[in-house]
């Protein structure tokens, strides 16, 4: 008897667990799409414009790319995405980027990669030898 209300007690325990988890990643997502539907407005995307970005962020590195290639791979996507964006909507991404990373608008852009948010775990390292 004792066994059968303890399995009870941690068959509900772990569903109530699950619930939370899946609760709090749901508002998560939804905070996401938010914050990059409030950056596409502030900057002014189609959707055209919309869908080359998530294929351009679909893009992986080829395979065994690190350091130098890796940056290079990198900085390559963001000549792509900025490649897709107008005159205008580059000065508006600025903008945004001027304002900083407390904004919805700069989290959303930094979600479609236009933005790059600051690394809180990088030190101001100094060059070698100095």
């Amino acid at each position: 008897m004792i066994q059968r209300k303890q399995f009870i007690v941690a068959a509900f325990a772990l569903v109530v667990g699950y619930a939370t988890a899946f609760a709090q990643g749901n508002e998560k997502a939804r905070q996401r799409r938010a914050a990059m539907e409030e950056a596409v407005q502030a900057i002014g995307l189609s959707a055209d414009q919309v869908a080359k970005i998530r294929e351009i962020r679909r893009e992986r590195p080829p395979e065994g790319t690190a350091g130098p290639a890796r940056r290079e791979w990198r900085s390559g996507i963001a000549k792509k995405l900025t490649a897709v964006l107008t005159a205008d909507q580059q000065a508006k991404v600025a903008e945004i980027k001027a304002a900083g990373a407390d904004s919805k608008a700069f989290e959303g852009a930094a979600f479609l990669g236009l933005v790059q948010r600051p690394n809180p775990n990088q030190r101001n390292r100094r060059p070698a030898g100095n």
